[in-house]
């Protein structure tokens, strides 16, 4: 049986010492996992490539938007109070729907 030694930033150990020890595993049987499957892939085994820059693009075309908004004001069945309501968390980037219902 060979040894292994790798240098790693303290956050880095700690995070996957962490995360090992919620699938149940040590960060050695860890590591041997991912050595073996990049032995098996002839390479890693996950795709290794420089990240695209992305571009958020709205969730809806402003001119939607407005449409949407001019209809709901020339509804007189419109009551001003929508049963759901979505909008995007900044934080999160996730959709948020809030429900009367």
């Amino acid at each position: 049986m060979a040894n292994v030694s790798t240098r790693v930033d303290d956050q880095t150990k700690a995070d996957a010492e962490r995360i090992a020890g919620e699938i149940g595993i040590s960060l050695s049987t860890a590591i041997n996992i991912f050595l073996k499957r990049f032995v098996a892939n002839d390479g890693f085994p996950f795709n290794v490539s420089v990240p695209q820059k992305t571009v958020d693009k709205p969730i809806i075309d402003k001119t939607i938007l407005d449409a949407a908004v001019k209809m709901a004001i020339a509804d007189p069945e419109n009551k001003g109070i929508p049963d759901e309501f979505t909008y995007l968390d900044p934080v999160t980037k996730r959709l948020i729907t809030i429900s009367q219902k």
